[in-house]
């Protein structure tokens, strides 16, 4: 496995050797944007390095954060991560199929930036494999597997491939699931939006709010918008590469 260097942050650090997924700007993008309302009961579902449940930490301090990853290398070093940042009283990491594992609640806020390449061409190798796809499972499942999990005012955010949004409403037709907020992410004027960002909840929106984010300028520098975002966690030196 190739070495990776940690990644720090303001107000914490991400070791990242271990992984076969590492940090990348589409998640701390996606973290620092999602914002719930003062939530109790954190969800982070396939949380990798325990990157999200970091970053809701930072935002809400007082919440109980629990994060699910299923690959044991990537959830021992999520684990550590948690240490290392001294937030096991607030944060914990739990190796385990999400779609198997006992809950023991609902919770008021759930994120996920999920293994969701389940129709394009799987990696050879294995691990990236487990990082990348749902195996046995596909995004009907998943939502189900949300929409049982959410409280009846809760609030999830979901990061998807800009190709899923054709088929979103199918994925929660049968769910109490309702579109809230649809986020389009492109890396800059010039492209297409690579990425969304959904947010979910079970009560009925009067709308749905549509916002477009563009992540570099023409000069490859974050635009504005995406700097303002992304200040409160990325140290400056990361903010100006």
């Amino acid at each position: 496995m190739k070495k990776r260097n940690p990644f720090e942050f303001k107000k914490f650090t991400i070791h990242q050797e271990q992984v076969t997924l590492p940090v990348t700007t589409d998640a701390c993008l996606f973290g620092a944007f999602c914002n719930f309302n003062n939530p109790t009961r954190i969800l982070d579902l396939g949380t990798g390095t325990g990157l999200l449940a970091l970053m809701m930490h930072q935002k809400y301090p007082s919440a109980q954060i629990l994060g699910i990853e299923q690959h044991q290398e990537t959830a021992i070093q999520a684990q550590k991560n948690i240490l290392e940042n001294n937030c096991q009283s607030n944060i914990q990491i739990v190796q385990a199929d999400m779609f198997t594992y006992q809950f023991e609640s609902t919770f008021d806020a759930i994120i996920s930036n999920p293994p969701f390449f389940v129709n394009q061409l799987e990696s050879d190798v294995t691990e990236r494999n487990q990082a990348r796809h749902f195996q046995n499972y596909n995004f009907t499942d998943f939502f189900n597997l949300i929409n049982s999990l959410l409280d009846n005012c809760g609030t999830a955010w979901i990061l998807l491939p800009n190709s899923a949004l054709n088929d979103i409403y199918k994925f929660i037709n049968h769910t109490d699931l309702h579109v809230h907020s649809i986020v389009e992410i492109s890396p800059n004027a010039d492209k297409s939006a690579h990425l969304i960002f959904i947010q979910f909840a079970k009560i009925v929106p009067t709308q749905v709010e549509k916002k477009s984010i563009y992540i570099r300028n023409k000069q490859n520098e974050f635009t504005p918008e995406c700097y303002r975002i992304l200040q409160p966690f990325y140290k400056i030196e990361a903010l100006t590469i």
